[in-house]
């Protein structure tokens, strides 16, 4: 703790304007100039303690860790080697043939890593969870295994919780949907002179001026009735940004089990057409009629491009304010287990699913052992039947894989850690290693994690107050259009908040006329109104696996107003009752406000000496509400969104909320499935699945990229009677002010710091980024 008097000089001047402040700025600029002429040095770690940061892979990854390297090479050299799987390598395989489609880390049995973490026995195997696709046997179907051990496997056994055989016609979507060569070919061929006269561009052959198939949603097996890979194929010009240079032209195609595509419906000009000379002969009649759409270039005055334009918002460039860490990083990693301050956790991210935080402790307690993403799904709505089917859950493409791509300065601070992940994808037998999956920083947010000011003469004067200081781990996955930015937020006060902003490219389609699912946002363009909606699990371990979910119900109630001067007066007042969720029916919550609670997760078996049960708080700032009927069209693959919270029972098989088999009409299991069977949840292990989400009606500010600011939605996990008094207490680097009083009269003021002094003298590390990307291309942008 560090005891300064400070003479407060001109304090009356700086407050009341009188002009004293512009003497103080005065001596401030002066002393700042001074300190130009000097050498200032560099911010660097000055801590044997912290800033400890090694990426390399484990000799003996944790139970969490994600597969290393050694690991996949090990893999596939047995998967391989088994005469019994026939397993064609990534560079030969076909729809016809057997092949991996992914693999990833399996975790073990939760009891079995608890016993390892918490009592010293032998870590479990490390396993590997095995998807693959066998289109060459007589019946073709999907299966998941799961081999073991690693690095160096002797043998696999089928996922326990999934059929061991799933319709091949239910496969995840793959590169095989995306076939179109030729239905190009033949589209071209009888239609290719009209869209040409149209749309100014060709489907094959087109040089600079190509129109491309570039948005497909799938016309699903429970809304189309029919069991059969059905998609919606959307035609654009194909510029930057082509998903917004929609034509008024789209096919409906199947995809057989053999990858042949057959068009079964065109959609132009509004209506629905069985072929395609069925539309050149519409065409050729009504063509004075059908609006034509010049093919764009970048020099016209609307380009809908990604590029800065506009008046600059400052006459003169200057540099933006930029974070400085004076003492180095404060946080260590070895591997990808990270500890900061009271916390420490292990980062992963699941192939399809995306991020996943392990086992994270607050004060060497456990608070989670899982918090990790679920789902990104969007739901559309539209004046089209292809915008009345349009959905996308994105754990379909892979949410995992298309996390990478972080930017320092922009996505992430320049002194930030960026961390890969790794997995095997049906693309490639090298492990896919992204490089910059994740990115770990610590934050000054700018606003005060506490302060008080007491200014009564009489009482006290004082200030007391400390910057709120927060460790980020972020990712942020692009899934075609939209990307995600995903942060788990680690505060000094034991508080997690887990938070998600969309941004990108907005869906958009063909404007004919007035609708009520969108505003006319430029000419011929609209974007359907959406429902973006994010699930995430958070398997809460407080003070042990033996919790209970409470809710702190909010009510009012009538009492005597015995300060009234009417004997039998009455007041209403607020007060609080504990009601206990006895079964997985009864706690899933759909929130009331007229019924205002809290969300508690609390250990009854551990009291206080006031006989509270010690807990978390679970606060959803980010809670939507699904209107649309929960069996209606696609509905039900998303059972888990008609609840803002669902609280169940640990199962080992059910990892996740959402399956990625959900667009057919066997969707091996379905989230509400899980609460159906309402089992006991009175001190059990139990497991919080969260739903946030929020309408997106497009307007024109959406163009030609969405920014964020109003569209972020948070969890937040808060300590609950947890600990005797707010563990930011702690949090270095507060400050308290007291008067120094002479005669009566304040004079000067004490200055406490516990912490570091308050200057900084040093500056930021020189990036060389723009150096970096020229000589490794590949960390921003996709290869060829």
């Amino acid at each position: 703790m560090l005891k300064v008097i400070v003479l407060v000089l001109w304090i009356d001047g700086i407050l009341s304007g009188n002009g004293n402040g512009e003497k103080c700025d005065h001596l401030f600029n002066k002393w700042i100039s001074k300190s130009a002429k000097h050498n200032i040095p560099v911010c660097s770690r000055k801590s044997s303690l912290y800033g400890n940061v090694d990426l390399r892979e484990s000799i003996k990854p944790s139970v969490f860790r994600d597969l290393t390297k050694k690991e996949i090479e090990g893999l596939l050299d047995y998967l391989y080697n088994r005469s019994d799987l026939n397993l064609t390598t990534a560079d030969k395989k076909a729809i016809n043939s057997n092949y991996i489609f992914i693999s990833e880390v399996f975790l073990p049995p939760k009891k079995h890593v608890l016993k390892h973490l918490d009592t010293g026995y032998a870590q479990p195997r490390r396993e590997a969870r095995v998807m693959i696709f066998r289109g060459a046997i007589s019946i073709p179907d999907v299966i998941e295994i799961i081999v073991s051990p690693l690095p160096n496997p002797t043998g696999y056994r089928h996922v326990p919780y999934l059929p061991k055989s799933i319709p091949f016609i239910d496969r995840p979507i793959n590169g095989f949907d995306y076939n179109l060569r030729p239905m190009l070919e033949k589209i071209d061929k009888v239609a290719g002179k009209m869209l040409n006269e149209l749309y100014g561009g060709r489907l094959i052959n087109c040089g600079d001026r190509c129109l491309t198939f570039s948005l497909h949603s799938q016309l699903t097996t429970p809304v189309s009735g029919i069991s059969k890979r059905l998609w919606f194929s959307w035609l654009y010009q194909f510029s930057e940004h082509f998903l917004l240079r929609p034509v008024d032209f789209a096919v409906l195609r199947e995809v057989d089990n053999n990858g042949n595509v057959t068009i079964t419906k065109i959609w132009f000009d509004g209506s629905f057409f069985d072929s395609l000379e069925d539309i050149v002969a519409y065409y050729n009649t009504n063509k004075e009629y059908i609006n034509k759409v010049p093919f764009p270039t970048r020099t016209g005055k609307n380009d809908k491009s990604i590029n800065s334009r506009g008046e600059p918002s400052f006459n003169k460039p200057l540099k933006e304010p930029s974070q400085v860490s004076p003492d180095g990083i404060r946080y260590n990693i070895n591997d990808r287990h990270v500890s900061y301050s009271y916390w420490e956790f292990d980062v992963g991210m699941a192939v399809f699913y995306g991020p996943r935080l392990n086992d994270i402790r607050y004060k060497g307690d456990r608070i989670a052992y899982e918090i990790s993403l679920q789902e990104l799904a969007n739901f559309y709505s539209g004046d089209k039947p292809q915008e009345h089917v349009l959905f996308f859950l994105d754990s379909m493409f892979k949410i995992g894989a298309y996390a990478k791509y972080l930017h320092p300065g922009v996505d992430c601070p320049n002194d930030a850690t960026f961390i890969s992940s790794s997995f095997k994808i049906d693309r490639q037998d090298e492990p896919l290693i992204n490089e910059r999956a994740f990115c770990i920083f610590e934050f000054n947010t700018g606003m005060p994690l506490r302060r008080h000011n007491g200014y009564y003469w009489n009482l006290h004067r004082f200030y007391e107050g400390v910057v709120n200081v927060v460790l980020i781990v972020r990712t942020i996955p692009t899934i075609g259009i939209y990307d995600y930015i995903i942060d788990f937020i680690f505060y000094q006060n034991g508080v997690i908040e887990v938070k998600i902003t969309p941004t990108g490219i907005v869906t958009s389609s063909w404007h004919r006329h007035d609708n009520p699912y969108s505003f006319q946002v430029d000419k011929n363009l609209m974007s359907p109104i959406h429902q973006h909606l994010f699930n995430f699990k958070m398997d809460l371990d407080i003070k042990g696996t033996s919790n209970r979910f409470e809710t702190i119900d909010i009510e009012p109630v009538v009492v005597d107003n015995i300060c009234h001067k009417n004997p039998g007066a009455t007041i209403v007042q607020d007060r609080f009752i504990k009601r206990l969720k006895h079964k997985e029916l009864e706690a899933a919550f759909k929130f009331n406000f007229d019924f205002p609670k809290l969300l508690t997760f609390v250990n009854n078996n551990k009291k206080d000496k006031f006989g509270n049960s010690p807990g978390y708080k679970l606060l959803n700032k980010g809670m939507t509400k699904v209107i649309r009927p929960p069996n209606d069209g696609n509905n039900p693959a998303i059972s888990w969104s008609q609840y803002q919270l669902a609280v169940t029972k640990y199962k080992d098989s059910e990892p996740y909320s959402s399956s990625v088999y959900t667009h057919s009409d066997n969707p091996v299991f379905t989230f509400q499935e899980f609460i159906d069977d309402n089992e006991n949840i009175v001190d059990k292990d139990l497991v919080a699945w969260v739903t946030m989400g929020v309408f997106h009606v497009v307007h024109k500010e959406d163009l030609p990229v969405t920014h964020t600011p109003g569209l972020s939605q948070s969890t937040f996990l808060t300590p609950f009677n947890y600990f005797d008094e707010s563990p930011g207490m702690s949090a270095g680097n507060a400050v308290r002010i007291d008067a120094v009083d002479v005669n009566g009269k304040t004079k000067t003021v004490e200055i406490e710091r516990f912490g570091t002094k308050s200057d900084v003298n040093c500056v930021p590390k020189k990036t060389y980024y723009d150096e970096i990307l020229k000589k490794n291309p590949c960390l921003a942008v996709q290869c060829l």
